[in-house]
């Protein structure tokens, strides 16, 4: 009996999070490639898991087995007709602002019942197993590991085995129908259990009396949620932010995050308790020094390293708040309050994440909020005997104290210091010591981290003039001034990738820009070919705004037309305090023009307005230095060729550190009879300092052979890829086909 309920609970989680990645990857082409819209879907799912085990609850103690097994029988007939009847996600034109609303409703429409029925099978399935009378019964949580080892085996099977294998409409039947062979299981485990009271089942009459639930217990099970939780999502949101909103990055965190519950629920978590301490908070202080590190210099090798630490720190994290969690968990006749709790308090990290956080800072510090509460998951230093309560809090805020002091004392130091590195030895070694030495007392060690941290953000605007930082739905913007050959300029950051750079002269000559946009690379070279094939005016699409830099090669004659998503860049782009591109090309040219909305969605609309077709269309949205994935699907390339002339251009920025699009660009590029060609613009870091030069890599598609000759003549190549990748479409994408080596 023990292994088909374990098996029931190893069936429907795997449903669980299979759906997960599966509905968000169909809502990209609708609202967009941002990784807040992963973001949100793991509040609505957190959200919906609560009402799931609510149900559970309410189910189990206020309904006798009849009741029970026929409340369930329809809620999951219903859900199986919803699952059927709804499966495409839509999104209105006036979406794009703020899509939050839209989005979750578009999840509770197509996702909503379904996967409310399967979030509620963990709590129900053990309940109904704790009254049957096994000799197990006594203590069900054994199936909770099952249950991850089901969510764990469920989330890796959709990058490795579904996602390469099956599009989006064949991934949903195959859910539904395992949906219904676990609604019939479900049933029969329902109809195994006895008719009992709440108080009569579960308890073992040679065991110790259960402690007494009280509130504060209750907060501390939800407290012990909340910071996992939390720190799965600020994880996932430095990865997907600088790679790609791909399924993929979504799934290594949160299958790290079940890895960890799965050990806590496995019987050790006392001796993870016991083990994991340590190494917790020396990771935390690892993750705090490459946040000064990062704050003041840019490396791969450190980008690789920031991103072991990320994975690391969530692991401990994890292991440490979850195993303290199975270390409290009550009886079996709590079981599913003590879930539901748990469940509010995961979702709690995920309303702080996607919604408190991004209304309360400017930047992404949920991070940092996140690491001083895994210092909190810490145990309450003890109290001395004899020791009085003014004593015990001065001895416990007592290193919290200093390390104030420390972070007063170097920031008197720093700005008369000429060595940064002397400047980053002041910040990191006091406060490292201090955090570790307070490791046996959570409010102590927290304390200690949380002036530190201040610093960070102090020492992170050191050397520039932050202008302008604002944070919306795709990030945040930062725009400030530095210094290019000795000229000052100002620049657009999202993220941590730079998107736009212009000299601010003095005088007021308009100078071209720079970044990856100067007069000697590939854009520019490229505008430069479309226009010599159109001397009586060229008309312009390019799908991503930023500084408005590609602006700055219109000719009176052309027309540029621009699809910008997010309201804060356009704002930024058409403020002359900051950048006068836009300005600028329509002062000579009244046709340059912003439009707001998704890219692709707007190109589509332009398409049914019958609007004449463009001789260069443009992809180049980032969200910091992750490329929207809808914008590089088969569907998205067969739109770009429909709204072109026949002998134009569709002009692809792929610049990326992670990720090598030249390959799939070439497979579809072909697959639209289009002739593939690069253009690589490498540059050294030496002469980017010197010069403001960044290093792109773009490929241009053309079906015209003429249009292809001049391309090569400004310096394109015909490329080959080192091996075949599947094209991208709609329905199906593998990030693993172009993963660099990290």
């Amino acid at each position: 009996m023990a292994v088909i309920y374990s098996v029931v609970i190893f069936l429907a989680a795997a449903l669980l999070f299979g759906v997960q990645p599966m509905v968000a990857k169909s809502l990209l082409p609708k609202f967009g490639g941002g990784s807040s819209v992963w973001t949100t879907c793991m509040l609505f799912f957190q959200t919906l898991l609560i009402a799931g085990y609510l149900y559970a609850h309410m189910l189990l103690t206020r309904l006798p087995k009849r009741g029970q097994i026929a409340v369930h029988a329809v809620v999951l007939a219903a859900a199986l007709v919803v699952g059927w009847l709804f499966s495409t996600p839509a999104a209105p034109q006036n979406a794009s602002a703020f899509p939050v609303p839209w989005l979750l409703g578009q999840l509770l429409l197509v996702a909503g019942l379904p996967y409310f029925a399967v979030s509620s099978a963990g709590p129900l399935i053990q309940g109904w197993f704790a009254r049957t009378g096994h000799p197990w019964a006594h203590d069900p949580y054994f199936l909770y590991a099952a249950s991850n080892a089901g969510s764990f085996v469920g989330l890796l099977a959709y990058p490795f085995v579904v996602e390469p294998t099956m599009q989006i409409g064949n991934q949903r039947t195959l859910w539904l129908a395992l949906f219904a062979l676990f609604g019939l299981l479900a049933l029969w485990c329902a109809g195994r259990t006895r008719n009992v009271r709440l108080d009569e089942f579960g308890e073992r009459p040679d065991g110790p009396a259960p402690a007494p639930i009280t509130w504060p217990r209750r907060i501390a099970w939800m407290f012990f949620a909340f910071v996992p939780s939390s720190m799965l999502l600020a994880v996932t949101m430095n990865l997907t932010t600088d790679i790609a909103s791909f399924p993929l990055l979504w799934i290594v965190p949160l299958a790290i995050y079940l890895l960890t519950m799965i050990a806590a629920f496995s019987g050790k978590a006392a001796g993870i308790v016991r083990v994991c301490g340590l190494p917790m908070v020396l990771v935390v202080i690892a993750a705090w020094m490459l946040l000064v590190l990062g704050s003041s210099q840019s490396d791969p090798a450190l980008a690789r390293g920031t991103m072991i630490i990320q994975l690391l720190l969530l692991t401990l994290t994890g292991l440490y708040g979850h195993a303290r969690l199975a270390l409290d968990r009550p009886p079996p006749a709590r079981l599913t309050e003590f879930f539901l709790l748990m469940s509010v308090g995961g979702a709690m990290g995920g309303m702080f994440n996607g919604i408190v956080a991004p209304l309360l800072f400017d930047d992404l510090y949920e991070y940092h909020a996140t690491l001083l509460a895994a210092l909190l998951l810490l145990p309450v230093a003890a109290r001395a005997d004899g020791a009085g309560i003014m004593g015990y809090w001065l001895a416990r805020l007592r290193l919290p104290a200093l390390s104030l002091v420390a972070v007063v004392v170097t920031g008197l130091l720093i700005p008369r210091l000429d060595d940064p590195t002397i400047s980053l030895i002041l910040i990191l070694v006091p406060g490292a010591t201090l955090v570790f030495l307070a490791r046996r007392d959570n409010i102590a060690c927290a304390g200690a981290m949380a002036f530190p941290l201040l610093a960070v953000m102090l020492f992170g605007s050191v050397g520039s003039q932050i202008l302008l930082k604002e944070r919306t739905f795709y990030g945040v913007n930062i725009v400030d001034v530095g210094e290019v050959a000795g000229k000052p300029v100002h620049r657009l950051t999202h993220g941590t990738t730079l998107h736009g750079m212009q000299v601010i002269d003095e005088d007021g000559r308009r100078e071209p820009p720079l970044g990856y946009y100067h007069p000697q690379g590939p854009y520019a070279k490229t505008i430069g070919v479309v226009q010599s094939m159109r001397p009586g005016g060229a008309r312009v699409c390019i799908l991503g705004l930023g500084s408005g830099g590609t602006a700055a090669y219109t000719r009176p004659s052309d027309e540029f037309l621009f699809f910008e998503i997010d309201p804060v860049v356009e704002a930024i782009a058409e403020d002359t305090d900051y950048f006068t591109f836009l300005a600028d090309a329509r002062a000579i040219n009244r046709r340059t023009e912003v439009r707001l909305g998704d890219g692709r969605l707007l190109l589509e609309r332009s398409e049914e307005a019958l609007e004449p077709a463009f001789d260069m269309i443009m992809p180049d949205a980032f969200s910091s230095d992750s490329i929207p994935t809808h914008l590089i699907t088969s569907e998205a390339i067969g739109l770009y060729f429909r709204r072109l002339a026949p002998d134009g251009v569709v002009l692809m920025h792929i610049s990326n550190r992670h990720v090598d699009l030249s390959g799939l660009l070439y497979q579809l590029g072909l697959m639209h009879d289009a002739i593939p060609l690069l253009y690589n613009d490498a540059v050294t870091e030496e002469v980017a300092e010197q010069t403001g030069r960044l290093p792109s890599i773009f490929v241009a598609l053309t079906r015209s052979e003429e249009t292809a000759l001049r391309l090569i003549e400004a310096g394109y190549r015909p490329y080959e890829p080192k091996k075949r990748i599947r094209p991208w479409t709609d329905q199906y994408s593998n990030l693993l086909s172009v993963l660099r080596k990290l």
